[in-house]
């Protein structure tokens, strides 16, 4: 750490990160063993390929560029989706609840933008869940799909991977910097063009109960996004023993996917963050994005509750379907 405070005296104080063994972070650059991390977000992107993206009609004219990096987009997204449904889907049981709710948002305006928080409870929850949840057709729908955050020092560690992530609608973010940084004004301008964006607020992958407080990356989205979002909590559990976790920060991450597992996934009722927003007005800077964050916090608790009742049902009916010997997994397509 004291070479590269010598060798990047404008990045002081570098300091170690909390969250991942071995890298160290600058004010604008992320170390890990001694490697630089790739941490910006519109260079991911060709030039004017971006304004494809928006789900409204546009005048642009589109560049050849364009138009063949946007196909291996939708390529890309699809057939990663569609394996990760082959995954939660085939080789193992997702049951979703509350799947309409999902359903009546991606019917929204086309300059309503469109968040969902997930809590993080495997390295599998992105993509593997859109593929558990979201049938072909939706998956299909490019224009249609979430953009996500995931850590710099995890994925971003050389630029070719972040080439492939950024196909994948996946911008990098860094855990340690505050809720300014250039991946969050990334998403912002995306929810301000009427986007879906989806977060795991908790920034870290947590095997049990969540016992702290989310980041507040998740309150600035909502308080500086022009219009209020349609916010949907969706809250899962099981995805640990489709991807199961590291046992301590010393062990490597398994990467074989497991079977015959069941997932359960409730998507609750859309809030209205829009008293909360306005209550947020006469607050500072911080005390808004926390206000609004305990109020994304709670509708989670709130929903956790929920899926743990539903949990136990989905347990019974799925063991009972073994005991019978009737079909398990559900059909690929739905």
């Amino acid at each position: 750490m004291k070479e590269l405070s010598e060798a990047h005296p404008d990045e002081g104080p570098i300091k170690k990160s909390k969250y991942t063994p071995n890298c160290v972070l600058g004010r604008t650059k992320v170390w890990r063993a001694g490697r630089e991390t790739v941490t910006e977000t519109k260079a991911l992107f060709p030039d004017d390929t971006i304004p494809f993206y928006r789900r409204a009609e546009h005048p642009e004219t589109q560049s050849l560029k364009s138009k063949f990096y946007l196909a291996l987009s939708r390529f890309t997204m699809f057939t990663v989706g569609m394996g990760c449904k082959l995954f939660l889907s085939g080789i193992n049981t997702t049951v979703v609840h509350g799947k309409e709710h999902l359903r009546q948002a991606f019917n929204r305006p086309h300059h309503t933008p469109l968040l969902t928080v997930f809590n993080h409870n495997s390295c599998f929850d992105d993509p593997g869940l859109m593929g558990g949840i979201l049938d072909a057709s939706e998956l299909a729908d490019h224009r249609n799909m979430r953009w996500t955050l995931s850590a710099s020092e995890i994925i971003y560690t050389n630029l070719t991977f972040s080439k492939f992530w950024a196909l994948g609608k996946t911008v990098p973010v860094v855990r340690g910097w505050s809720p300014k940084q250039p991946a969050i004004d990334f998403l912002i301008e995306r929810m301000d063009e009427g986007s879906w964006v989806n977060i795991f607020p908790e920034a870290k992958v947590i095997d049990k109960n969540f016992e702290g407080v989310y980041r507040w990356g998740v309150g600035r989205l909502v308080k500086e996004c022009q219009k209020i979002p349609i916010f949907l909590p969706v809250y899962h559990i099981g995805m640990n023993t489709v991807l199961p976790n590291p046992s301590s920060p010393a062990e490597a991450q398994p990467m074989r996917l497991r079977h015959g597992n069941l997932v359960t996934v409730c998507v609750g009722e859309p809030i209205d963050l829009t008293q909360t927003k306005q209550d947020t007005e006469q607050c500072t800077e911080h005390e808004s994005w926390a206000l609004i964050t305990k109020k994304i916090q709670d509708s989670m608790n709130e929903l956790e509750k929920r899926a743990r009742e539903l949990r136990h049902n989905d347990i019974f009916n799925w063991l009972k379907r073994w005991h019978d010997k009737k079909e398990v997994y559900f059909h690929l397509l739905t």
